[in-house]
């Protein structure tokens, strides 16, 4: 069993147990069967000063991966809030496609694919794009249902509060 912790600095409201869901099922591809994954979701500059001190790279970055054991599995990913945000915007998704993309590309990087040259990088979105089409569940919480009127058909809404906690 892959378990997973997630520490999130911003009131995005995620779906654990679908986001567990979604890192196992490329852990498990990857012959990693049991072991421990902590998500991280913090800001721009927490990851800038991450980039520069662990990688020697003055930039901004979306996500960064630790993968601090291999017996038993165990690894961190940090994501930038704030690039996501961006980057569905620049990208024309949703924030929960890019997240969702982004927690792919953390857990590809610790099963140890990288994404330095081109042809790593093609092979990388190529596996991204499989895991986005394979899993379609949400990684978001459900937050609301109303009814509108007149129709009284149901609609279901995120609700994705951006505002950083203090």
């Amino acid at each position: 069993m892959i378990t997973v912790d997630i520490h999130n600095e911003f009131d995005v409201q995620l779906n654990k147990s679908s986001i567990q869901g979604l890192l196992e099922n490329i852990l498990l591809d990857n012959k990693h069967n049991t072991g421990s994954i902590n998500i991280i979701m913090t800001d721009d500059d927490t990851l800038r000063r991450m980039k520069k001190e662990y990688f020697n790279q003055d930039l901004y970055t979306d996500v960064i991966a630790f993968n601090i054991d291999d017996d038993p599995f165990e690894g961190e990913i940090y994501i930038s809030h704030d690039r996501i945000k961006d980057n569905a915007k620049k990208f024309n998704q949703s924030f929960e496609d890019e997240l969702k993309r982004i927690l792919i590309h953390g857990s590809l990087h610790l099963c140890g694919y990288d994404d330095q040259t081109p042809q790593d990088k093609s092979e990388m979105t190529s596996l991204e794009e499989n895991y986005l089409e394979k899993f379609k569940e949400p990684i978001l919480s459900l937050s609301l249902i109303h009814i509108s009127e007149p129709t009284r058909q149901a609609e279901i809404s995120y609700s994705v509060f951006c505002l950083k906690k203090k």
